[in-house]
């Protein structure tokens, strides 16, 4: 069967709006009537050659949007308070969706005219679900490629139950950055395997990619969304983030389900308040601690600009729950804008933006650490603290440059969850560093450097 393909002009569609500043004739009605002919057809290719106002938009297995270029696509109405796009059968359950191609274009919320969650009257805890701007709920064979997402309200996309996602050249813009708005890019849930995330840029107001397994809130699996679910994620490539000014960069979150074989290279611009966060983020709760496999981090340069949240102190990586094993590599650190920790391995304290869920890692390896440091910042706190646990560390071929001796120290162990079993240091050149290793109380069980062990 050959796919029909149907321009939108050609169809009735007046596509009289813009995709920046919206307007014009609602071809809500026109657009779904297209793509809901994908289901006698067998398949539909519509071709967006304009800008269209819409409320929201259903798309069927064996479909391709393609916008001819970034002035073509969409602008939601105000107040139409609903995913801008969705798949016509979202399920928590089976995949009842396939086969979705989304090529080119711009989809833009009008993120100050829309509401954060429905029903508005309560909290965005306990609503039905929070206004994203594109979703998809059971979805096999899912290609995102070339699209702008502009103003989402909440999330740019919200992927949960899904096999074989692709998403390339993908541009995140947010003039109507709302503070606190939950303004995440791309934010992945299980149950799910094979996702390619590539060459993602722009600026987000929350987590510009969040990898979050289980993500739940006040107990609720489903708060996103009645057909949200939780789940396992493995096979997940990251590659090529380019961030402007965005509040966080990664999080990776489980709570019990198993995140493995995740790969993230070539992170690159500037962020606000968190780089990396490999969160558990339930053991006062509820005592879940996380289930992380192997995780490979590499070829990593973020500047920091002001930090603008209160709930955590910044960081560039921060590392809580259990894990088989992480690799963070070639990782620079230039001439810091505060002295916030690159590496902090968290522990538990009373105070929640301190620690929530002690690490326990089994192995951790950081190769290639380049932290170079010109500027007069104070350095208060260790580059690397660690305050929950880590069985076998290496740190190897790695340089720490100051221009000034500010008495900063590399590796400190602080609290009552530190312990680090075995800590190898190889190849190291450091250069007006005060301290190279503190351990005041003694949470270290052995240290080898170079050719030498250290009792």
């Amino acid at each position: 069967m050959i796919t029909k393909t149907i321009h939108a002009s050609q169809a009735g569609a007046r596509l009289d709006s813009n995709v920046e500043t919206g307007g014009g004739t609602d071809d809500t009605a026109i657009l779904q009537r297209i793509l809901d002919s994908a289901v006698e057809n067998g398949g539909l290719h519509l071709v967006m050659d304009g800008a269209a106002l819409i409320t929201g938009l259903r798309i069927h297995s064996n479909s391709t949007i393609e916008c001819l270029n970034r002035r073509c696509g969409f602008f939601q109405a105000a107040h139409s308070d609903c995913a801008l796009l969705i798949n016509a059968n979202p399920s928590a359950g089976a995949l009842l969706d396939r086969d979705i191609t989304l090529l080119g274009g711009t989809y833009n919320q009008d993120c100050r005219n829309q509401a954060h969650h429905v029903p508005p009257e309560v909290h965005y805890t306990k609503a039905e679900r929070i206004v994203v701007a594109i979703s998809f709920f059971g979805v096999e064979n899912l290609l995102v490629r070339d699209v702008t997402v502009r103003d989402q309200r909440t999330f740019a996309f919200l992927i949960t139950n899904w096999l074989k996602v692709t998403m390339e050249n993908i541009r995140l813009e947010l003039p109507g950055f709302i503070h606190g708005g939950n303004q995440d890019g791309i934010h992945v849930q299980g149950p799910g395997r094979f996702l390619v995330l590539r060459n993602i840029q722009g600026r987000t107001g929350d987590d510009f990619i969040a990898l979050n397994g289980d993500e739940e809130c006040n107990g609720e699996k489903g708060w996103f969304h009645p057909c949200g679910t939780v789940g396992p994620l493995s096979d997940v490539l990251v590659d090529t983030l380019m961030v402007d000014d965005a509040a966080q960069v990664v999080r990776i979150l489980s709570r019990e389900s198993l995140l493995d074989r995740i790969t993230i290279r070539n992170v690159s611009g500037n962020y606000r308040s968190f780089g990396f966060y490999l969160s558990a983020w339930d053991y006062k709760s509820r005592g879940m601690q996380g289930n992380f496999g192997s995780i490979l981090i590499e070829n990593v340069d973020l500047r920091q600009t002001k930090a603008d949240y209160t709930y955590t102190e910044p960081f560039l990586f921060r590392i809580s729950g259990r894990h088989r094993n992480l690799t963070l590599k070639d990782i620079q650190y230039n001439d810091p804008a505060d002295d916030r920790y690159v590496i902090h391995i968290e522990g538990v304290t009373d105070v929640p933006e301190l620690g929530d869920t002690p690490a326990d890692v089994e192995s951790l390896v950081i190769e290639n650490l380049h932290i170079q440091d010109l500027g007069d910042t104070a350095q208060a706190r260790p580059y690397i603290k660690a305050s929950g646990r880590v069985r076998r560390m290496v740190v190897r071929n790695s340089e720490i440059f100051c221009a000034k001796n500010k008495g900063a120290v590399f590796i400190a162990t602080d609290g009552p969850f530190a312990k680090i079993d075995h800590l190898t240091m190889h190849n190291l050149t450091t250069e007006n560093l005060g301290e190279l290793v503190s351990d005041p109380g003694k949470k270290i069980g052995r240290i080898d450097s170079g050719d030498s062990q250290v009792p």
